[in-house]
Order: C-alpha cells, then structure tokens, then sequence
C-alpha cells in the first residue's frame, strides 16, 4: 500500500509527462493566453501519485485541511545558476545537499520537516530531473507544472518546492512586464496552526494562511532601474484579501547603490539583521563575474505580525561537484518561519 494519501490526487493534469503504457499520448496544442501587464496568473502545482506513477494537478483549495497543522516551517533558497556548465549533475548535487545537509533526510524514504525549498535558475533542460528525483516525488509538492509556465520564451527560472505536510490552498504568478530578462515570482498560499495555549484542549489556536514568494529579480547594473517596481509588485501581492502574512526569498540581485533603498520603499522587512559585511555576502566568491562580492539573495517579510522569521543562514559554501566546479556561484539561505500568538 503506498505511504502517499491519493485523497489530494484529483483527475490528471492536462500536460504530465509520463502516459500509461497502454495509451497513445494526446496531441498537445500550447495555447499561451495573454493577460494583463503584471496580472496576477493562475498556476496549479503539481504532486506525484505512485499508484498512477504520474504527476497529478492538485486541488488548489482548503477542503481536507486537518489538524494539527504545522506552526513552523523551514525555508531554503538557492540560485542555482543557469549558465554554468553540468547543469545536472549541479542541479543533482544541490538536492542531495538540502535534503541530507540543510534538513537532514539521510535517506530518499525519510520525510523532511515542514518546509519550501525556493529554487532559482532552474534551466529548462534540467526541469524535468526535478520531477525525476525519488525524494522529490515522494515529499514535495511542485510549482510550476512544467516550463511552460513561466514567462514566454523563459530558458530557465523558478521552482517552488512545498513539502507534502502543509497544505498548499492557492498558487499563482507574476510575470514582470518591465523584465527584458524574463524574470517573474511565483507565489503559494499554504495553511499553518497558531500554537494553542498549553492549557487549552484544542490543537491549536487557529489557522491563518501564509503567502510565500520565489523571485529572481532583475540581474546586473542595467537591471536596477527594473527592480525596484519588480519588488513593489511582490510586497502588494504579499499583501492579498485574507492573507495574514507574506515573506519571498530569491536572488534580489542587490548589486547597485540604489538597491539599498527598494526594500523600505516596498515597505518590506529584511530577515538578515547583521551588517552589510562578508558574513552575509551570498555571492562573489564563487564565480569569475567582475563585480564585487555582496549579499543578493535575501529574505524579506511583510511587517511580521503573527510570525517570526529567524536570521538566515548560509548554505551551500564550498559545495563542488568536481575539482573546481562550483554547484552555484551562489550561496543558499536557509531559515525559520515561526506561527506565533499574538495575545
């Protein structure tokens, strides 16, 4: 009997990429729709069921939410850089480093804690080996449902993993309108428990929803006219009708003076408390670019009420796959986001 509740699996999505032996795959027509500039897209993430062994659509929705739901969940972010060469076998080397360094699964069959791992520079090429990976199938839920999804005529971005133990009640993106690099954020509303008091008899003290970004702001000295009005699009839709909080993660590309502003205009908050100095430089080091080190990838929070979002953590420093191939130019964050009560 499989260890994975097929109650959340509903019909198949209308592109998965495995068919059932027995059946000729249907012709796919890819019909792009267009939308309003910087509209809030649709998406449906994606999970795989090993009685069908396929990737499913899942129900996007609150039914079947149960708890005791998690009040803290982990959060990774990492850059996993599209250009250079061993795509895969970086793209490997990094999962296998989150899941038994950064969350300590030993073993494909152990489940992790509570977690999104945010991924950056994913290349169209390695997508699928994503959905390919044993943990992967067996413990995430996948955004996007394939590369289709992200902007028109995108070579690579951002994947969103959400372990199976949160539920996940709402999924969409934003395409930049003003990004000549194709850039985008996409978002996933996921349900977590207030912590109950000790003496009280209930599981906990109630739900709220959660929104969590992954964005890939726009890259190098000519991006940073174009960043500053990405990341106001991010903060407002953090900021959604019944949603109690929003935190994104990503490469935020803070490469320019005028970088040091855009997150208080946003009116957002940086998770890192420490100064601007080396401890917290995420790339620089492990790349042949000419600019100096600094700290790009962040994460950023709506004014935390109702949660605490620990200072990141470095991950990923000296991580090779060979004699000096890096498996990032970048480093990783990770953190925790704590559900708190505010009585």
């Amino acid at each position: 009997m499989s260890d994975i509740d097929e109650s959340f699996i509903p019909s198949p999505p209308s592109d998965f990429y495995e068919t059932e032996p027995d059946e000729a795959p249907p012709l796919q027509v890819r019909v792009r729709v267009r939308h309003e500039a910087d509209a809030q897209i649709p998406l449906r993430a994606v999970r795989y069921s090993s009685r069908k062994k396929r990737w499913a659509q899942t129900s996007n929705c609150a039914r079947g939410v149960r708890e005791p739901l998690p009040s803290t969940v982990r959060l990774v972010t990492w850059n996993l850089d599209f250009a250079a060469p061993d795509r895969m076998k970086r793209l490997l080397a990094a999962l296998s480093y989150i899941q038994q360094h950064v969350l300590d699964c030993r073993t494909t069959n152990e489940r992790p804690e509570p977690c999104c791992i945010l991924l950056q520079e994913i290349h169209e090429s390695v997508f699928a080996q994503i959905l390919n990976a044993e943990w992967v199938r067996r413990c995430f839920i996948v955004v996007p449902a394939s590369v289709d999804k992200w902007p028109d005529q995108a070579k690579y971005g951002n994947v969103t993993l959400i372990s199976r133990t949160i539920p996940v009640v709402n999924v969409f993106t934003i395409a930049f309108s003003n990004s000549k690099m194709k850039r985008n954020a996409i978002f996933v509303d996921i349900k977590l428990s207030i912590p109950a008091h000790e003496d009280e008899p209930r599981l906990s003290g109630g739900i709220i929803t959660l929104r969590v970004a992954n964005t890939h702001l726009e890259s190098m000295l000519e991006g940073a006219a174009a960043r500053p009005r990405q990341l106001q699009l991010i903060a407002a839709a953090l900021r959604g009708r019944g949603i109690s909080g929003g935190i994104v993660a990503g490469d935020m590309n803070a490469i320019s003076s005028t970088d040091e502003t855009i997150v208080d205009e946003a009116e957002l908050y940086d998770a890192w408390e420490g100064d601007e100095e080396e401890e917290g430089f995420t790339w620089g080091y492990q790349t042949r670019e000419q600019l100096p080190p600094g700290r790009l990838d962040k994460v950023l929070t709506t004014s935390q009420e109702g949660f605490v979002v620990d200072q990141p953590e470095r991950i990923g420093i000296g991580e090779v796959i060979g004699r000096g191939k890096w498996v990032s130019d970048h480093y990783g964050l990770v953190t925790s986001v704590h559900i708190v009560r505010e009585d």
